[in-house]
């Protein structure tokens, strides 16, 4: 008796699960070809998935998006492969899953790491705690605990360890969160029991920091009995630094020289310079300086450490030499080509030494050497002179070209470094909040709350212009992307200047308004726009007119009328433009005995 096609469907799933994804694909196809299964087509792009072909997973996963946008798992398993390619809009789809449905702890899971890989803890918390929830896992009440920590909020931490009971409290971020609200000797004994048991190195830095505030006498002894066992370069740093703040600058010099000859990193490096320099050797201390500097310009890419570097050794030269003296032996060193730390720092000799115009020169030839880093360093010292004009302007042009979120994160914090300044240049906010806008999906928290303080610095220019229908705009603007846990801008600043708004205006004129049906045509023609802008080439522009006409072809079908057996690649490449673009152009339905079938599926 022949396979049914729920036998056949079963046997793809059970493939699936053994590991034989490219079986498991192939009956998917074969399958697919007779009827469409929603399980099986997303069988079909999980197997693409779990073969590597990220861009035919994330072509198949688009379409069921498109046509199953309720599915949280089709959400899911989409950022899974846009998370793989390093595609930052798979925040906005694991957010997607999770809206779908918040008792999908997958979702919620990967949602929480991905924002906690990438330095957003604050932004993961309300996950993390919905997750706890669900899951009741030790693996979550662990990262809940250690974000918990790590976003300042340690007495909530400890509490949630402590009401968990004595079976599930231990750990060692629940050492790190006795450790951080001060409650050391808690901290000392618990990171003590938990190293005899792990040999854990984090717990054991953990013990030793809380011993320190315990019994700061016996402290040092303590780091040193356990570096002979352990030589870890965070320990060695943290023991180095006591000894500092105790004055004993030889012992730490001693210590520093040993983790210099176990890791030679330039900070490392560094700190051996400026404690021979307080020691009196000077004459170590400089050639130490000058060698540090010359690794580091020879070396095939600067080392983080080497701004700092520059910067101490700018100081110590300062204090040594007369200033022409010093300035000779830092233009002698420092090269004054295209290195943009150099150029900085030089402009910064200059402007310390009240030497504008040189100053300018040099952070100008920053800004043309690398526009976003340099740009914004002559940007701030554009700002400390009082030329907003120009300062907005080598702004507008930096966020003009910014690409990465990360560096539109990077800009963002700069201008918030001088809020006054940035308050004066309304275009520059506007253009900050657009950008923003753009990529609100994928912003983190500092992000978030920095365009909720853009718009709330616009609702407060609003109301200076008694435009009070736009004040109240701007501050439920503001409160919708501001997130939870906020530092800076809170819920009260806008409900404060609401109710100025509201009791200045003489009626209440609606400031949310539903969308049209205007609105609606407004955007397909906006989508067909970008399908004539996408700047197709002739075999492209002939597969679309065909597919607009016809809905459905084969890869047969494409070759006969382009006379070329390169379909499959142009496809490709068509429906890689149009995602581009935001909009769906071509669908692929699966396999047929004339090659696989393409619907069209655009405006």
């Amino acid at each position: 008796m022949p396979a049914t096609a729920d036998d056949k469907k079963k046997e793809a799933f059970g493939l699936f699960h053994e590991g034989m994804y490219a079986e498991s694909l192939a009956l998917c196809n074969r399958l697919i070809e007779t009827a469409r299964d929603p399980a099986i087509e997303i069988l079909a792009a999980t197997n693409l998935f779990s073969l590597g072909k990220l861009e035919d997973a994330e072509v198949s996963f688009r379409d069921l998006a498109q046509r199953m946008p309720e599915s949280s798992y089709v959400h899911s398993y989409l950022a899974k492969v846009l998370e793989k390619k390093g595609d930052d809009n798979a925040i906005a789809e694991y957010a997607a899953a999770v809206r779908l449905d918040p008792g999908n702890q997958e979702a919620l899971r990967s949602y929480a790491a991905w924002l906690v890989e990438r330095n957003d803890e604050r932004g993961a918390l309300p996950a993390l705690k919905r997750l706890y929830q669900a899951s009741n896992r030790p693996d979550d009440l662990f990262q809940l605990v250690t974000s918990l920590t790590h976003s300042g909020f340690a007495d909530a931490a400890c509490a949630l360890c402590e009401s968990q009971g004595s079976g599930k409290k231990t750990g060692p971020e629940y050492a790190r969160a006795l450790c951080e609200v001060g409650r050391y000797k808690e901290a000392e004994q618990e990171a003590q029991r938990l190293y005899s048991e792990t040999h854990d190195v984090g717990i054991l830095r953990v013990y030793l920091a809380a011993h320190n505030h315990v019994d700061s006498v016996t402290a040092p002894a303590a780091y040193a009995s356990f570096l002979k066992e352990v030589p870890d370069p965070d320990i060695y740093l943290d023991y180095i630094r006591l000894l500092q703040d105790r004055g004993e600058y030889l012992r730490a010099l001693t210590a520093i020289r040993k983790l210099i000859s176990i890791n030679n990193k330039p900070h490392y490096r560094l700190i051996a310079c400026e404690l021979s320099a307080i020691l009196g050797d000077h004459l170590n201390a400089l050639i130490e300086y000058e060698k540090l500097i010359r690794d580091e310009l020879d070396a095939p890419t600067v080392s983080e450490s080497f701004r700092q570097i520059l910067r101490a050794y700018c100081r110590y030269i300062d204090d040594r030499f007369t200033p022409a003296e010093a300035r000779e032996r830092f233009f002698t060193l420092v090269p004054q080509d295209t290195n943009v730390i150099c150029l900085e720092e030089t402009g910064k000799m200059f402007l310390e030494s009240g030497e504008i115009e040189e100053a300018k020169a040099c952070y100008y030839r920053a800004y043309r050497a690398d526009y976003l880093h340099g740009g914004l360093s002559y940007a701030g010292f554009l700002a400390s002179c009082d030329d907003d004009r120009e300062c907005e302007k080598v702004l507008l042009h930096i966020l003009a070209n910014v690409r990465k979120d990360a560096d539109l994160s990077r800009v963002s914090a700069a201008v918030s470094e001088y809020d006054s300044t940035f308050q004066r240049m309304r275009r520059l906010t506007r253009q900050l909040i657009l950008r923003l806008e753009e990529r609100r999906q994928t912003l983190r928290s500092d992000d978030r709350e920095f365009l909720a303080a853009a718009y709330r610095g616009e609702a407060a220019d609003a109301l200076s212009r008694n435009d009070y229908a736009a004040c109240i705009y701007d501050c439920l603007c503001g409160i919708d992307i501001l997130p939870a846990y906020s530092k800076t801008c809170h819920t009260d600043d806008f409900l404060s200047l609401i109710n100025q708004a509201k009791e200045l205006l003489p009626t209440i004129p609606p400031v949310i308004i539903s969308p049209t049906a205007n609105d609606a045509v407004a955007s397909k023609e906006t989508a067909k726009t970008i399908v004539d802008k996408m700047g197709l080439s002739d075999p492209e522009i002939k597969i679309v007119s065909f597919l607009s006409v016809h809905k459905r072809a084969t890869e047969t079908d494409l070759r006969h009328l382009l006379t070329t057996r390169r379909v499959a690649g142009i496809v490709n490449l068509l429906i890689r433009k149009a995602k581009e673009q935001g909009i769906m152009l071509i669908e692929r339905k699966g396999m047929s005995a004339e090659g696989e079938v393409y619907e069209y599926c655009g405006p």
